[in-house]
């Protein structure tokens, strides 16, 4: 099995990979506005200023909103990326595979209430 490590301890090209999958996954359920497993974590601060940036922003192209988030807001990607601590590979892939099944898995572990 291959080595698993936090995003900290990725190396540049990694880290960029890591950043921009989060930037790619939170787009998409941004726009769905579903983003309720966040909440779960300390990162309201971070994802208000990066939700500012997106909605003032909105005219870009989806690959301008992609490459102007990672250029303006990476850092705070990284830190709520970082708060959220899941586990990597060292080439920059999610262990759970994607973000998307990082989120179902969460989503899926909320007690049903009747």
């Amino acid at each position: 099995m291959a080595d698993v490590v936090s995003i900290d301890k990725l190396d540049e090209t990694a880290t960029r990979k890591a950043i921009e999958d989060f930037i790619e996954f939170y787009l998409r359920w941004l726009k769905k506005n579903d983003l309720e497993i966040l909440a779960e974590y300390k990162v309201d601060y971070y994802l208000a200023d990066i939700n500012h940036f997106v909605f003032e922003n909105q005219a870009f192209t989806p690959e301008q909103m992609r490459a102007a988030l990672y250029e303006e807001r990476g850092q705070d990607i990284k830190h709520v990326v970082t708060v959220i601590n899941p586990d990597y590979y060292p080439n920059g892939n999610l262990v759970a595979g994607s973000w998307d099944q990082w989120y179902q898995d969460k989503f899926d572990k909320i007690s049903v209430r009747d």
